[in-house]
């Protein structure tokens, strides 16, 4: 069931970040150096366009057809010619010879490139809970960080019966296939590894589950999720980048949705004043980790003998089962009355900054009382000015 509490004031969202979730339980694996075959595109020499045009034009690379063209030995050079073709499965060795694989013999010699197969190593993220499995660059995974931190499981969380105990490269040409795999380079064609030397994946059926600090960055149209590993003693947090975990930021972003419907909502409404009226206000959500709400005079008054600012951000906590995400509600009045208690604060707050005029304030004892409530001694000490030093 998911929970609510009221905080003093919404956490600072840094440029980029959508939403902060100040604690998260994460259930992960991760991997170093998987090793990986990457089909890269390299320029044919000119031998090697010969050799593949005999092959396309006659059906067969022959070595004595070879010989005939170009008065080279093609029993030599006929090997050399196609040994890269070969490797790309645009050509096969056939009794002596060579003949054209379909479709990447049309493909090489239409683009003039073929594809050497060659190793590559990425890290490696698996999400079990939601499904997510990450292919990442070594050189920016920050994983290298992560394991000289030793961070310490906080608990354990379930693997699916069906991927329990699966070696970690079947899975991963699985996934390959299905085009599941985030992060995966378009030229990775496969993992260069057995299963029979692959780690296996829980293989007592569970997962170590991580205590982090969670983030939801803008990535394009989607978003990103990033992780931060507390540190200990003397090593410094960790913050670990995971694009692609779609699974993950569903999960975080589900939170938020929840305010939307009208009974969660008026639970977390009377969580935040205070009171059991089970009423949900008018809301709108103006991003992934902000909504509006309209304020009756009811429910103003409420906010405003519990000492808040109407003119600032409510955060709000909302905390589910493996995650607590914060929220910044801003508040609209729903009527006059409210609205007017709205500019209000608004007033008295734009006048106790730094250098603010407080004249625009009215001379009131009302605006007075309300602006010591709201915490600005000097703000009533200068409204307070004309009264007390008037007959100078």
């Amino acid at each position: 069931m998911i929970e609510f509490d009221a905080v003093d004031r919404p956490l600072e969202v840094p440029d980029g970040v959508v939403a902060v979730l100040p604690e998260v339980l994460v259930p992960m694996y991760w991997w170093r150096g998987v090793p990986f075959e990457r089909a890269e595109p390299v320029s044919m020499t000119p031998l090697e366009r010969f050799a593949l045009e005999l092959a396309l034009t006659t059906g067969r690379a022959d070595p004595e057809e070879f010989f005939e063209i170009t008065n080279l030995p093609g029993p030599t050079l006929l090997p050399v010619a196609t040994r890269r073709l070969v490797a790309a499965r645009a050509l096969a060795p056939a009794d002596g010879g060579y003949v054209p694989l379909s479709p990447d013999a049309e493909r090489a010699a239409r683009t003039q490139t073929v594809y050497e197969r060659r190793l590559s190593s990425l890290d490696v993220v698996l999400l079990p809970l939601s499904g997510d499995l990450l292919a990442l660059d070594p050189r920016s995974s920050r994983l290298r960080e992560v394991e000289r931190l030793r961070p310490r499981s906080v608990g354990s969380a379930p693997v699916s019966p069906r991927l329990a105990g699966t070696r970690l490269a079947d899975h991963l040409s699985a996934r390959l296939r299905d085009g599941t795999l985030a992060g995966a380079p378009d030229d990775l064609t496969g993992v260069a590894q057995l299963p029979a030397e692959s780690p296996p994946i829980g293989p007592d059926g569970w997962c170590p589950v991580y205590r982090c600090r969670g983030e939801l960055r803008r990535d394009g149209d989607r978003y990103r999720p990033a992780v931060t590993l507390p540190g200990e003693g003397k090593r410094d947090p960790v913050t670990v980048e995971l694009p692609g975990a779609h699974g993950l930021a569903g999960r975080w972003l589900a939170l938020v949705d929840a305010f939307g419907d009208p009974a969660t909502r008026a639970r977390a409404w009377d969580r935040l004043l205070g009171w059991h009226e089970r009423t949900a206000p008018r809301a709108e959500r103006t991003g992934p980790g902000r909504w509006s709400c309209w304020l009756s005079p009811t429910a103003a008054r409420r906010l405003a003998d519990r000492g808040r600012n109407l003119a600032l951000p409510l955060g709000m906590a909302i905390r589910g089962e493996d995650a607590v995400v914060e929220v910044a509600i801003d508040l609209r009045g729903a009527d006059p009355t409210a609205t007017e208690m709205i500019r209000t604060d608004e007033l008295l707050t734009a006048a106790a900054q730094p250098g603010a005029d407080p004249a625009p304030v009215p001379r009131t004892r009302a605006m007075r009382e309300r602006a010591w409530r709201l915490g600005f001694p000097g703000l009533v000490y200068a409204l307070r000015e004309a009264e007390d030093f008037g007959y100078a």
